[in-house]
């Protein structure tokens, strides 16, 4: 095994896991396409008032968090393949010692990574690529492991394993309905200083907001009073890696997050681990002795 074939084999994973990624915006954007949800009328709190809300009519393809967790397994075994090539260069043997237990490690705790049973594992790695692999793990992230990516991976993947059904979420980020008169709006259900998109429950409706409309009035006489054109707006988006990220991770698209993971796994771990030109941190000057 040699840097070159290694270097390949990962970055080939790596851009599969870009293919994939296209893949979830081109069914994002068929699936919008298609009008899923649309404004509707529901009963409101007697004959006179209604309440306008949104209806889920057209469910999120399943296949979106299928292929994101696909995703993840790539970029994840892009990783494990960038440590196994370090354990057979440092070793001299492939396969290298402790095979089984070779894979790239993600801590957000420094003594777990520092355990001794942990360095077992990883035996066939020398000291050098093992303070390698120290350097980039979250628990050294600031101000915490939430803008680390190597972090997210992992907890992403634990999400994906563990959720029932999608790890993926629609969200609204653009929610407006205006009514003219003489139709009124006598509540809104929607909290009136929102921290951020409102993540869509696709099983039940999502109310708007309650109007009273003459008693005369039906269905059609309401809609022609309701401003809804430009009404609803939505992504798509992991409702906690959006929330709880960091706050330059945050503010990107999923697509743009998701593609600055893949050239930080690639250009920032990867490429430097395998051809060799990671390197430690120099000692200040005063640590090793000197003046």
């Amino acid at each position: 095994m040699n840097a070159d074939h290694a270097l390949e084999v990962c970055r080939d994973r790596v851009a599969h896991a870009a293919e994939t990624r296209s893949a979830i915006r081109s069914i994002w954007n068929e699936y919008i396409g298609q009008v899923p949800r649309r404004f509707v009328l529901k009963p409101g709190r007697d004959d006179d008032h209604r309440v306008v809300a949104v209806e889920t009519f057209e469910r999120m393809p399943v296949r979106l968090s299928t292929l994101f967790g696909e995703w993840l397994y790539e970029l994840r075994a892009a990783l494990d393949g960038a440590v196994y090539f370090m354990a057979v260069r440092d070793s001299g043997q492939n396969p290298p010692p402790a095979e089984r237990g070779l894979m790239f490690p993600t801590f957000d705790d420094a003594a777990k990574f520092d355990d001794k049973g942990h360095r077992g594992r990883l035996k066939a790695l020398s000291d050098n690529s093992f303070a390698l692999l120290r350097q980039v793990q979250p628990f050294n992230a600031q101000p915490d492991q939430h803008g680390n990516v190597l972090w997210w991976l992992d907890e992403l993947a634990r999400i994906d394993r563990h959720r029932y059904g999608h790890a993926l979420a629609s969200h609204a980020d653009h929610i407006r309905v205006g009514v003219s008169s003489p139709l009124v709006m006598v509540e809104s259900f929607l909290p009136p200083n929102p921290t951020g998109p409102l993540i869509v429950d696709e099983a039940e409706p999502v109310r708007i907001i309650e109007v009273k409309a003459p008693s005369e009035w039906d269905g059609v006489d309401i809609q022609q009073h309701l401003m809804i054109d430009d009404g609803w707006s939505s992504f798509v988006d992991v409702p906690e890696w959006r929330s709880r990220a960091a706050q330059l991770l945050r503010g990107l698209s999923l697509d743009k997050r998701m593609y600055a993971c893949e050239i930080f796994v690639l250009d920032d771990i990867i490429e430097p681990l395998v051809t060799g030109t990671a390197s430690l941190p120099q000692p200040e000057r005063g640590e090793d002795g000197g003046s």
